[in-house]
């Protein structure tokens, strides 16, 4: 089985995050298997995964895994060039 790519979630406004495996990503949806304090339904959460974050509402759950509907995303890799005129 191929490894899963490993992410980091955290409830908006202010949680701490948590540790999550990625099961799939299909259209704006995004399912998890989270570990950790359980989120409630509707809950907004940001979502780290290697190099995109993530921002949407939790969907449903069982269990475990946990389904995102995804709004907005990121591709932290096009803030190097401002990073580096910051000098960050």
């Amino acid at each position: 089985m191929p490894d899963r790519p490993g992410i980091r979630v955290r409830r908006l406004p202010d949680g701490a995050f948590q540790d999550a495996t990625q099961i799939s990503l299909e259209g704006r949806f995004l399912e998890l298997n989270v570990t950790g304090e359980e989120l409630p339904l509707g809950a907004l959460l940001e979502i780290e995964s290697g190099q995109t974050i993530f921002w949407g509402q939790l969907q449903q759950t069982n269990g475990v895994t946990a389904i995102v509907s995804i709004e907005h995303s990121l591709d932290t890799s096009r803030l190097q060039p401002i990073r580096e005129v910051w000098g960050e």
